[in-house]
């Protein structure tokens, strides 16, 4: 995995090691320690960048931080969970029309749809 020295990641952004860290000690995000310091996976880049984006824009705490990103992450569940429900119901959309298309002629009778 790889990882981005934080004051790296600060002098790209703009920001302070102390604001990273506090976001580390509320649990927001993940820091390690190794031969460049402290550093963050670079998986986590992106969300870090979010979390600055909300605290410094909308200057929002970390605990408004994390509101905000679970609920995020709630969103995004509900949108995969509705996106499942609205395919199967295409699915069964499909099945029913073929089953009232074909059942009926395959007795002679003709439907109007």
């Amino acid at each position: 995995m790889n990882y981005i020295a934080i004051e790296e990641f600060c002098r790209q952004n703009g920001v302070e090691v102390r604001l990273i860290q506090e976001f580390a000690d509320f649990g927001l995000v993940q820091l390690q320690t190794s031969e460049k310091g402290q550093t963050i996976a670079a998986a986590e880049v992106k969300q870090l960048e979010r979390m600055l984006r909300l605290a410094l824009d909308l200057d929002l705490n970390p605990e408004g931080i994390d509101v905000i990103l679970h609920m995020r992450q709630q969103m995004q569940r509900l949108r995969r969970k509705a996106q499942k429900l609205e395919n199967r119901l295409r699915q069964l959309e499909q099945e029913r029309y073929w089953r009232l298309v074909e059942g009926p002629q395959s007795r002679g009778h003709i439907v109007d749809l």
